[in-house]
């Protein structure tokens, strides 16, 4: 292969994070030519960020021990300065507040701006990148009042600010609403048309369909090259998917029904003529719902509509006015499951909520019963790590893990399924399923519309201020509108 052409590559690549700790991965070899969009595949927790941060050179100069080559464009990476480096290749996080550094939305743009040494007007690109990604409305905004949706924008304008050549995604789409999601694929493709090149971590493929290059798929050890798997090969290699636990269709919805709830089930939620506040400005007013005992409640809508506020108002913990009446105690699990860690060590993280919950239980039960937990989530094995060492996908099982440890009878949960591989996913609902038969009461929010159709008994939509519930067949039109036209001509063409 013409070295002219490839654009990163990496040879007998190895990381641990630590002297005493098992490796991450070990002589891994990857190839990326120009102008290639390659998606990287793998279960949850398998160490694919942690690659995504090697290659982007983030590690191991702020973490950890790396061994084998990184070349960018044939050149070492370890020989780029940060300023160069940034403008040949910048990463946007899984975790966008990971990577910010200003207190406001302009800030943090011209931040990156000056930081590449942008010669033209600066505050004329700030105004341009934002109104590129959709914040040009909340250009003074601090930063921690945006919505998980709207930090996954800030994030990828600041990584086109360096105008690299080359961006590595890890899960971009996880934060963001389909509208949101359809219109960023849709600037990463016209992008990737006139010549930037991709690497993306997700475990979902569906966006990427229309300007895929190849799927690899990741195993912690060898040449992943040769583990690609071209567009027109995914159908045929179904059964590899499959066992790997990762999306490819979406037949596994096929099994999940809304749960069965009895017309007399007592009400767990109701709300009525609710307001909510961001900081002392109402946002959300006329709010009127209720939920019903053994019931799963979805509440959709565009990033930034307020449904981590809603969620936030029934555990306490927002500002609102107004009836907002709950049947029990309501656990939590936040979109980002960092911000609700209280220990340092997974096991005592169950621990801590076992013990508030069972005030009289002996410590040995109390331990006892952390262990059992831990194995029936798949998470025994870093029982003894600190909660912000595991993967995104293993931090939100933690964080549901403890709420559901804390026998609370209703469950908010803000993106449960984000960042997650099927097998996870699946792994999740069956438990809150089995939980559910057993009278629990989940509130929801999510931008997995096709989940919400299929599993919710009431999907509630956050639009303009107000709540407004759907159909499934509603919900269906409005995924079926999101799909790019050209794809939907190929559809119709295609002989029946």
């Amino acid at each position: 292969m013409n070295k002219q052409e490839i654009m990163l590559s990496c040879r007998d690549l190895g990381f641990r994070y630590g002297e005493k700790t098992d490796p991450v991965f070990s002589d891994l070899s990857l190839t990326v030519k120009k102008g290639e969009t390659v998606l990287l595949m793998g279960p949850s927790g398998c160490g694919k960020s942690t690659l995504a941060y090697c290659l982007a050179g983030l590690y191991p100069e702020y973490a950890g021990e790396l061994s084998g080559e990184i070349l960018l464009e044939g050149k070492p990476l370890s020989k780029y300065g940060p300023a160069s480096r940034a403008g040949t290749l910048s990463i946007l996080f899984q975790n966008p507040d990971n990577q910010f550094c200003m207190d406001r939305v302009d800030h943090e743009v011209l931040f990156a701006l000056e930081n590449i040494n942008y010669q033209g007007n600066l505050e004329e690109r700030m105004r341009e990148l934002l109104a590129m990604t959709g914040l040009e409305q909340e250009a003074s905004s601090p930063i921690h009042i945006l919505s998980g949706g709207m930090k996954q924008k800030l994030a990828l304008c600041t990584a086109l600010a360096t105008e690299a050549r080359m961006l590595i995604l890890d899960e971009p789409f996880a934060n963001l609403d389909p509208a949101a999601s359809a219109s960023l694929a849709g600037m990463l493709r016209q992008m990737n048309e006139r010549g930037l090149t991709l690497l993306v971590v997700d475990h979902r493929l569906d966006w990427w369909r229309p300007f895929l290059s190849r799927v690899i798929l990741y195993d912690n050890t060898g040449n992943l090259d040769e583990n690609s798997i071209t567009c027109e090969e995914l159908e045929e290699r179904q059964e590899e998917f499959a066992s790997r636990g990762l999306f490819l269709g979406n037949e596994w919805l096929d099994r999940r029904h809304p749960p069965k709830v009895p017309g007399q089930a007592e009400i767990m939620v109701e709300a009525r003529d609710l307001v909510l506040y961001h900081d002392r400005k109402p946002f959300l007013s006329n709010l009127s719902f209720q939920a019903k005992k053994g019931s799963v409640t979805a509440l959709v809508g565009n990033c930034g509509s307020g449904k981590t506020s809603l969620l936030q108002a029934a555990a306490g913990i927002g500002k609102y006015k107004g009836k907002l009446f709950l049947g029990g105690r309501a656990g939590l699990v936040f979109q980002n499951p960092r911000f609700q860690f209280v220990s340092t060590s997974v096991k005592e993280e169950i621990r801590i909520t076992l013990r508030a919950a069972r005030e009289k239980a002996e410590e040995t039960a109390v331990d006892q019963e952390a262990d059992r937990l831990l194995e029936e989530f798949g998470l025994l094995d870093w029982k003894d790590a600190s909660p912000y060492a595991l993967s995104q996908g293993q931090q939100r099982r933690l964080a549901l893990l403890a709420m559901l440890a804390g026998d609370c009878p209703l469950l908010l949960l803000d993106e449960p399924t984000y960042a997650q591989d099927e097998r996870s996913t699946e792994f999740i609902l069956d438990l809150l399923e089995k939980r559910l038969a057993e009278g629990l009461t989940v509130i929801m929010a999510t931008h997995d519309l096709e989940l919400a159709a299929v599993w919710a008994n009431q999907i509630l939509l956050l639009e303009d201020g107000s709540l407004k519930p759907l159909s499934s067949r509603e919900v269906s039109e409005y995924i079926s509108s999101l799909i790019p036209r050209e794809e939907k001509e190929e559809e119709r063409s295609e002989p029946s």
